[in-house]
């Protein structure tokens, strides 16, 4: 069977495994919103999910022709790295609120913060908001702790002043547990920890998996038959494994006489400055690099504004390159109802996974589409071009 393209996803800092994934897809396909692309004719077909081996599940997708022509098929290959991600998550708060230190310590010595503010505003917001949030919680409770035992001193209470003081202590532990959990600052707190660690090249196991991936975007491209199109589509903290995975992969296939797909890379929600933004990440900015240097790439990135866990008003990467280069917003207030809208404006993980979650009204930003539709990732955005002349 000839295939029209092969997907390659990496999902993003999530323990979910490809099934989870599966059923978002086979979401994209059931709801089409009225006027997106495909939705006249008959429905994308989304087949079952099987495994291709101990870290990559796949399925294939038809794309049905309205010419009556026999459809088209996408191969939907996503590579696991849940694994690696359970392991890093399931570690106690105390592990958490150390790495999330660290983050910020050597974030500073190495001047993160600094290149982050340059970079954008919005975004060295984002990164220290959760360290703003715990300081002023934290005065709060010192401020309240030492107010009520002043009252308590005055009174010579010294058994009710303990008492007073460990109901605070484990008050305000209760409570900053719940508010971070509510705004979101637990799960950004994981995030970051982890991208200090990955920039740091902490991760045990994470370079092995890349380059397992590398090894099979790189054995599909050099096929005898390949597909029209290979897109490797990365989402949030994927999307750095995705670009380094794709360099590690295209360049063996630099000098092949054989015939070559389009290759095509989308980044959706990208945090990947989170990483190359450390001076310990040489080795992540040479292959974003090398990738962009390369003529046969499309890159597009899709990161929204108001995604707290993007990078939107940063460059996916440092530089650019030959590559065509293209920055996009999903506009999710145009493609999705207003009241969904504001509903993930409140819950920043909602809005992180928006990216991969069909939408209400059709727009640009259609993600079934792009990865199954008969247009390369090239053909439906010709405004991506080269930085270099």
């Amino acid at each position: 069977m000839q295939l029209h393209r092969r997907v390659f996803f990496i999902a993003g800092f999530d323990p979910k495994s490809p099934r989870y994934y599966h059923q978002l897809y086979r979401g994209l396909a059931r709801h089409r919103a009225p006027g997106a692309e495909g939705h006249d004719g008959p429905p994308p077909e989304v087949g079952p999910r099987r495994a291709l081996n101990d870290w990559a599940d796949e399925w294939d997708v038809s794309w049905p022709r309205p010419d009556g022509a026999a459809p088209l098929v996408t191969r939907y290959t996503v590579l696991r790295w849940d694994d690696i991600v359970r392991r890093h998550w399931a570690r106690g708060m105390r592990t958490v609120w150390r790495d999330h230190w660290l983050f910020y310590v050597d974030g500073w010595r190495q001047g993160f913060f600094r290149r982050t503010w340059q970079g954008s505003r919005r975004n060295w917001m984002f990164v220290t908001f959760p360290l703003a949030l715990l300081l002023a919680w934290t005065l709060l409770t010192l401020a309240l702790g030492a107010g009520v035992m002043g009252v308590l001193s005055a009174t010579g209470a010294s058994a009710a002043s303990v008492v007073a003081m460990a109901a605070i202590v484990a008050g305000a532990h209760w409570s900053w547990r719940r508010m971070s959990h509510w705004l979101g600052a637990d799960w950004l707190m994981r995030l970051y920890g982890f991208s200090h660690a990955q920039a740091a090249g902490q991760l045990e196991g994470l370079q092995q998996r890349i380059d397992a991936m590398a090894a099979l975007i790189r054995e599909s491209g050099d096929a005898d038959t390949p597909a029209r199109e290979l897109l490797v589509v990365g989402h949030s903290a994927g999307a750095t494994l995705a670009a380094s995975a794709l360099s590690r992969a295209l360049a063996p296939l630099a000098s092949s006489l054989a015939p070559t797909p389009e290759f095509a890379l989308l980044t959706l929600g990208h945090c990947i400055p989170l990483v190359y933004l450390f001076e310990t990440a040489q080795d992540l900015r040479e292959e974003l690099d090398s990738l962009v240097a390369d003529r046969r790439l499309t890159w597009v990135d899709y990161t929204a504004p108001a995604d707290w866990a993007g990078c939107a008003e940063i460059p996916p990467w440092p530089r650019p390159g030959a590559a065509r280069l293209l920055r996009l917003s999903p506009r999710f207030p145009q493609i999705l109802d207003a009241q969904r809208y504001q509903s993930l404006r409140r819950n920043r993980l909602a809005m992180h996974m928006q990216y991969l979650k069909p939408p209400d009204r059709a727009g640009s930003y259609d993600l079934l589409a792009f990865t199954a539709g008969a247009q390369t990732l090239r053909e439906r955005h010709p405004g991506a071009t080269s930085g270099m002349p």
